[in-house]
């Protein structure tokens, strides 16, 4: 008597069963369930003869219950053309289907009831699809958050390398070079060694560094962190220098610079790295280079710079160095200033300020 109300309320309430279980991340199948029962709705509405009484009624409201929830998965997760589509066909659908009841009630429903009812039910409709392009945008946003996540991610993991690998990598050519100058003095050549030995092991650490970091990021986007430098990692950085340039290497370290912000300690740091690194390339006869960390109320300023030599002509310079434009982003991204440039002194000085 009822197969037509109850074969609509069966396949929308089976195709809402199968989005919530079984496609919860598969496009097509939700928008061909959400289809196949507005199809079917549509047809039990033209076709029905009726009665209308309360339990034709009853499945109407399971089938209405189901094609707005089928309504929000769709306008949510579909592309938009094929979602406008649907949707379509899923509010008409739903705004129909109580004429199935009330054309066949006894006696006869009014017309103007008619029309206030399918006209409740268009809202009920309007509604699931304010919800689902309200969460449609949810997800959007998120899926941009996560990209710039990673972006950020790669382009610091970037920077990271380049301060790790670039600053260990020169001071192993720089010892290979030198070691050849020494190969007929075997103290000094074994020294040369034992530095490339060192450097080479520090280069290895830090790649294995960079990769755990990749892979914790992957792993936990949200939980990655890394150890937060100090003020004994900046003096490191100095030492190994120090030990490995025939240059006078001074250092003016500020005593109170682990109460900075672990952020003001990591720019502190890669400014370091990076002008340590820049003399060693570009300045390896240099005589004299100076390490100024001071700190004031309002500020953190690093000034780094090298005397008494200058990069020789003849050596081509080597392409593709970005460290002193990656510097000045990480700097400012802490509302910081950055400059560099030839002093007055034959050299080159790299100074930053940054606030407390």
């Amino acid at each position: 008597m009822y197969p037509l109300p109850a074969a609509a309320a069966v396949v929308a309430l089976a195709a809402a069963v199968a989005g919530a279980l079984w496609w919860p991340r598969r496009i097509l199948p939700v928008g061909a369930g959400a289809a196949t029962a507005a199809v079917v709705s549509l047809v039990a509405t033209v076709v029905y003869t009726g009665p209308g009484d309360n339990t034709v009624a009853q499945w109407l409201l399971v089938e209405t219950g189901a094609e707005l929830w089928l309504l929000t998965q769709v306008v949510r997760r579909v592309p938009a053309r094929t979602a406008a589509l649907v949707a379509a066909l899923v509010v008409v659908a739903i705004a129909m289907s109580p004429l199935r009841v009330g054309l066949w009630l006894t006696p006869p429903a009014a017309a103007l009831e008619l029309v206030v009812v399918c006209t409740c039910f268009t809202l009920l409709a309007a509604i699931a699809t304010g919800v689902g392009i309200y969460l449609r945008r949810l997800d959007q946003e998120r899926e941009r958050s996560v990209a710039e996540a990673r972006r950020t991610q790669r382009v610091q993991l970037a920077r990271d390398l380049h301060d790790w690998l670039a600053h260990e990598m020169t001071g192993i050519v720089l010892a290979a070079q030198a070691g050849q100058l020494t190969a007929t003095e075997p103290k000094e050549a074994a020294r040369m060694f034992d530095e490339i030995e060192a450097a080479g092991t520090r280069g290895l650490d830090a790649m294995d560094r960079a990769l755990r970091l990749l892979r914790d990021a992957v792993d936990d986007p949200d939980g990655a962190a890394e150890r937060p430098l100090t003020h004994a990692d900046v003096a490191e950085v100095v030492r190994r220098f120090n030990a490995s340039i025939s240059a006078r290497v001074d250092l003016d370290l500020a005593t109170n610079l682990d109460e900075q912000r672990p952020e003001v300690v990591a720019t502190v740091h890669r400014t370091v790295v990076e002008s340590l690194t820049n003399v060693r390339r570009h300045a390896p006869t240099a005589t004299l280079v100076r390490v100024a960390v001071t700190r004031t109320a309002a500020t953190v300023t690093v000034t780094v710079t090298n005397q008494g030599g200058r990069p020789p002509r003849r050596r081509r310079r080597r392409r593709g160095g970005t460290g002193l434009a990656n510097l000045t982003k990480s700097v400012e991204a802490v509302d910081g200033t950055f400059w560099a440039g030839p002093d007055a002194v034959a050299g080159w000085t790299v100074r930053i300020e940054v606030p407390t």
